[in-house]
């Protein structure tokens, strides 16, 4: 392994194991920060303005998340390729695919961010958020959208970091702008008063900051690749290159968020409280998982960078490491989560009510990481060799066919325990589409 001045890692020899722990380490402390965002919002919001507010952004966040689930799906293809040519040490393809990104995300951003603030009313109508909460829902679903151009822009910026073997730099500039977020958030809601909406606006503005960091120093640091405004081109046939992985990547997320926000619109029909609690065990659910999707995101560079040397053997041996590290992580978790969450739900809110539905959520999952980790392995192999359409199959049935009709069925007999119970239904369908192509071989055809 070569680990050069840059902090960029060549996967494609030497020892396994710790260069994929190191780099999987930013890769989480950026995840986790990522996360910190919208947890800062719940706490300060949960602790500050009650109930209402809370589910208002519960409300609002799923609408947001399949907004751009499409969008960010496609950012998985601007990693495998760049990871790919990187491989190959094709430094031209790796320039083009850079500025034929940025120019697709810059137009999917503004078409996004134009519906967004138009229709948001309307769309918080359709999935029956309670009245209670549809002003301070509404004003955060706009202002959400309004920096759609930062969120995408960020997104693409941290694919190409990963694609060329550096998550460190991504990881520098989240932390400064979570710092900022958490700043702003307080100066917003407590010194200005300006609610629900100045969580959301302090969000925007930090991840403004965080893009125009990243897309900096890149331009400073790897001039062979950077970006000027005067050079800027666009390849079709990139473009489709980084499609044809991207569109079941983008296409998978945005299912599963059409889903979860039908989901969401029948836990709205069980009130705000209900709400409330929904939006607090999405964040700590997503807080928890985040160690395993970094070890995933760092698998499918590992496995991209050897698709592109050919090097077979040494993808197996990378999948048997990181199942050895999940089932660790599946086995603290499960004991963590299940012991603590009155504890967990408590950072959020002081409601007895909101945290007895949390609590009992947290139990029922949390007995089934294990399932969910063994999942996440065979994902990171599957995007690194770019055959995503499992992805977008396994997606389909775990939440089309299974999680969500098994939430309608079991919550008209148990209520709200019942759409908890089918929450992990998902997880082994994935399982059996994602392990049973792994344990196909299917993906050896890529390094021939």
């Amino acid at each position: 392994m070569r680990y050069a001045a840059k902090k960029t890692f060549d996967f494609t020899a030497g020892p396994i194991a710790g260069p994929l722990l190191m780099f999987a380490l930013p890769l989480l402390a950026g995840n986790l920060l990522q996360q910190m965002y919208s947890i800062t919002d719940s706490i300060i919001v949960g602790r500050l303005l009650g109930a209402n507010a809370l589910a208002a952004i519960g409300a609002a966040s799923p609408v947001i998340r399949l907004s751009i689930a499409l969008a960010i799906g496609f950012t998985l293809g601007v990693s495998v390729v760049i990871s790919q040519y990187y491989g190959a040490h094709d430094e031209k393809n790796i320039r083009n695919v850079i500025s034929t990104s940025y120019i697709f995300f810059t137009a999917i951003a503004l078409v996004l961010t134009l519906i967004g603030v138009v229709f948001a009313p309307d769309i918080l109508e359709m999935i029956d958020t309670p009245e209670t909460v549809m002003g301070d829902a509404v004003g955060y679903l706009r202002l959400s959208f309004a920096g759609t151009f930062f969120l995408l822009g960020y997104n693409v910026s941290s694919a190409v970091y990963r694609g060329v073997g550096n998550s460190l730099i991504p990881l520098c500039m989240l932390l400064a702008s979570t710092v900022l977020n958490i700043v702003l958030d307080l100066l917003f809601v407590i010194y200005l008063g300006m609610g629900v909406s100045g969580t959301a606006f302090a969000t925007v503005l930090s991840q403004g900051i965080s893009f125009l960091l990243s897309f900096l120093y890149f331009n400073g640091a790897y001039r062979e690749y950077g970006i000027r405004l005067c050079s800027l081109s666009f390849r079709g046939r990139l473009l489709q290159r980084i499609l044809k992985i991207g569109i079941p990547s983008g296409v998978k997320g945005s299912m599963y968020w059409l889903g979860f926000l039908l989901i969401t619109s029948l836990v709205n029909s069980y009130g705000a409280i209900a709400v409330a609690a929904f939006s607090i065990v999405g964040k700590i659910d997503s807080f928890i998982q985040t160690p395993m999707i970094s070890l995933s995101s760092s698998l499918s560079t590992y496995v991209g960078q050897n698709v592109g040397a050919k090097n077979c053997r040494r993808i197996s041996r990378g999948v048997n490491i990181c199942i050895l590290i999940s089932l660790v992580f599946a086995f603290v978790m499960t004991a963590s989560v299940f012991l603590l969450s009155d504890c967990l739900m408590s950072l959020f809110t002081k409601e007895q009510e909101i945290i007895e539905y949390g609590s009992m959520y947290l139990k029922i999952v949390s007995v089934f990481y294990l399932v969910y980790v063994l999942q996440e392995v065979p994902q990171g192999v599957a995007i690194g060799c770019g055959d995503t359409i499992w992805l977008l199959l396994s997606t389909i049935f775990a939440m089309w066919v299974v999680r969500l009709p098994l939430s309608y069925i079991l919550s008209a007999r148990f209520g709200l325990n019942g759409i908890w119970l089918s929450m992990p239904s998902g997880w082994f369908v994935a399982l059996i589409f994602c392990g049973g192509y792994y344990v196909s071989g299917y993906w050896r055809k890529k390094c021939k």
